[in-house]
């Protein structure tokens, strides 16, 4: 059940964020370090969401799997 939860959370996140970059068609100018480049507002919403699920999925992938590892080994003994 955590797990359906879970997946109709994402994809009303991701509803959310389409529903939000349609609405958006103007351009915007992001600065780099090194660089600039002039995108839509709806890419730069859709950029800025995926970089933050993969944060996400790289922070909590360590937590995770040391948690199956430990349940493992747990149900083993």
């Amino acid at each position: 059940m955590k797990g359906l939860l879970s997946i109709v959370l994402v994809i009303f996140i991701l509803l959310i964020a389409i529903a939000l970059g349609s609405q958006n068609h103007g351009q915007i100018t992001v600065n780099y370090l090194i660089a600039q480049a002039t995108i839509s507002v709806s890419s730069f919403i859709a950029i800025a969401l995926g970089l933050g699920v993969l944060v996400g999925i790289l922070i909590m992938l360590p937590l995770v799997l040391r948690l199956k590892l430990s349940l493992t080994l747990n149900s083993r003994k």
